[in-house]
């Protein structure tokens, strides 16, 4: 595969992965401003250990600090074997598909831009 084919394939992945977080950022802040102006919230907050296939620093790096920037999310603790990621959530609801949302937007996607 010629480089700028690859280069050309990771810089749509960018633009794709820049437009799914900005709704993603966007729907994040309106929910937990609508639960800020609520006097009674509908959270259910808790933390989650979720395994990961990120090998190099950068993706690791842009993994982490992507989700901990989203509003209602936060980065607790990486695995010192570096293939498990602790997140507490203000929205847990459902373990496994608060995994499989975080696995397959977030981690795969950053996967195909940095690795």
């Amino acid at each position: 595969m010629s480089v700028f084919v690859t280069y050309g394939r990771r810089a749509m992945a960018a633009v794709f992965f820049l437009l799914f977080y900005l709704r993603e950022l966007t729907m994040s802040s309106l929910l937990l401003a609508r639960d800020i102006f609520r006097f009674r919230q509908s959270f259910t907050h808790g933390i989650v250990k979720i395994e990961i296939d990120l090998k190099s620093d950068m993706a690791l790096l842009a993994f982490v600090n992507l989700l901990s920037m989203t509003p209602g999310s936060l980065t607790v603790d990486l695995s010192p074997d570096r293939k498990n990621i602790y997140i507490h959530t203000m929205y847990l609801g459902d373990i496994e598909s608060f995994k499989l949302n975080i696995k397959n937007n977030f981690e795969r996607r950053i996967k195909v831009i940095f690795e």
